[in-house]
């Protein structure tokens, strides 16, 4: 739902973004995986041109996790093995990561192509996409730096060389379409430094020259001190946008980057005057698709009837928004327990008449009908209990019903029977308003 980057960036990072998929990998584990028969030939053919004495390198976030991809660099229909090394015994922090190509022969033996000398001292993570639609297919690598800082790479592999086309820094990379011309581009996040100003960068692969360039650039918030959580998703129906978490001073604010006549605007983020305050929630509240629509939700709070700011004990409502007319908008109210990992959205009738407390006894989240204040407040509406599958059956001999299980726990609800109050919800409206966010 929404995942980002985380989010990634964090990104968060989280990002979870989509990026461009081709050939195969393996999954890094604790331990070297156990290589396939064709990953061995790869290997056996890594070890002729370089020697033994080498540690294969797996990139630590991202799709490709993997010593070993598989992919057609070169366009001409035949997959070459990028093979991720280091030498061993090599001091570490000189930019100690190898790329070698390996591509097959004739007679269908891999043969070592070529050998490239990396930018960093790791790799963060590797991206594949013909950025900009021009018909070559670039290779992103993201490599992390002695100093902790992190350089992105872009290559092009042509007449048997691997060419670095373009580098920048970075703290988030990923690809994506904002701008709506059917091709990736890659994105490049950066907070704020003492070299440089917060900017999201567009960078893509100009189809006439080959080039690759920053083809646009805006700032973002110099208050973050980090992107936490990146989305991809849609502002309206149909205008691609990047949505960014920063955090500062333990809150969050969202940013939204999109494409406007091949411009980049961030709308929220205007200096003074800056819409970004009206996104402004503790952390750990992160934008996400939270009703799988495709149009990313900016999560905000706000007390439920009868609490104050006064109050020995808060609870409150987490409203849902979006932006529209340059506005940030309700689209829904809702009970979000980040802690439990889930979140029931309120229906219409219930917004502004319920309350919500907590029973100590079971640790349930039980709503009411609201009266005067949360003294009066004593018509119980519905009741939520989160339980593991030892815990489940006695619940469910008291009345409760599994609307949702995940995550090795199960969500239930308990509602009074109580036939003339049109407050009580049906099993369908609980089902259908109820997501678990984990």
């Amino acid at each position: 739902m929404g995942k980002i980057l985380k989010k990634i960036i964090p990104l968060a990072a989280a990002v979870s973004l989509t990026a461009c998929s081709f050939g195969s990998s393996v999954d890094m584990l604790l331990s070297p995986p156990k290589l396939s028969e064709e990953q061995n030939a790869v290997y056996d053919a890594l070890m002729k041109d370089v020697g033994k004495d080498i540690k294969l390198q797996y990139p630590r976030a991202g799709e490709y996790r993997s010593a070993f991809v598989f992919t057609d660099l070169d366009g001409d229909n035949s997959d070459e093995a990028v093979v991720f090394y280091e030498k061993a015994g090599e001091t570490a922090g000189t930019g100690n990561v190898r790329i070698n190509i390996i591509d097959r022969s004739e007679n269908n033996e891999w043969h070592s192509v070529y050998d490239h000398a990396g930018m960093g001292t790791s790799i963060e993570r590797v991206l594949f996409s013909d950025i900009g639609g021009s018909g070559t297919m670039s290779m992103m690598i993201g490599y992390n730096l002695l100093s902790g800082d992190k350089s992105a790479a872009v290559y092009s592999y042509r007449g048997g060389i691997l060419v670095n086309d373009y580098s920048d820094s970075y703290n988030t990379m990923f690809v994506t379409d904002i701008n709506r011309d059917s091709f990736g581009e890659l994105i490049l996040v950066r907070t704020e430094s003492q070299l440089r100003n917060a900017s999201l960068s567009l960078i893509s692969r100009d189809p006439e020259t080959g080039n690759v360039e920053e083809k646009g650039n805006v700032p973002l918030d110099k208050n973050a001190s980090e992107f936490v959580n990146i989305a991809s998703g849609y502002v309206g129906t149909n205008t691609p946008a990047i949505f960014i978490d920063g955090l500062s001073d333990r809150q969050l604010t969202t940013e939204i980057i999109y494409s406007l006549n091949d411009t980049l605007r961030n709308p929220l983020y205007m200096g003074e005057s800056s819409i970004i305050e009206n996104t402004r929630r503790p952390a750990g509240y992160l934008c996400t698709d939270i009703d799988l629509d495709g149009v990313i939700e900016i999560p905000t709070r706000s007390l439920l009837p009868g609490y104050s700011e006064s109050s020995s004990e808060k609870i409150y409502s987490t409203d849902w928004n979006i932006m529209d007319n340059y506005s940030i908008v309700k689209k829904y109210s809702s009970y979000y327990n980040i802690s439990d990992g889930y979140c029931f959205i309120f229906p219409g009738r219930w917004s502004g008449v319920v309350t919500a407390k907590t029973d100590n006894a079971t640790g349930d989240i039980v709503f009411y009908k609201y009266r005067v204040d949360l003294t009066n407040s004593t018509t119980e509406l519905m009741r939520i209990a989160v339980a593991n599958n030892s815990e489940t059956q006695t619940l469910l001999e008291e009345g409760y019903m599994t609307i949702k299980s995940g995550n090795n726990m199960n969500y239930l609800v308990k509602c009074p029977d109580i036939e003339d109050e049109p407050l009580i919800l049906t099993g369908t409206e609980i089902s259908n308003n109820f997501y678990i966010m984990i």
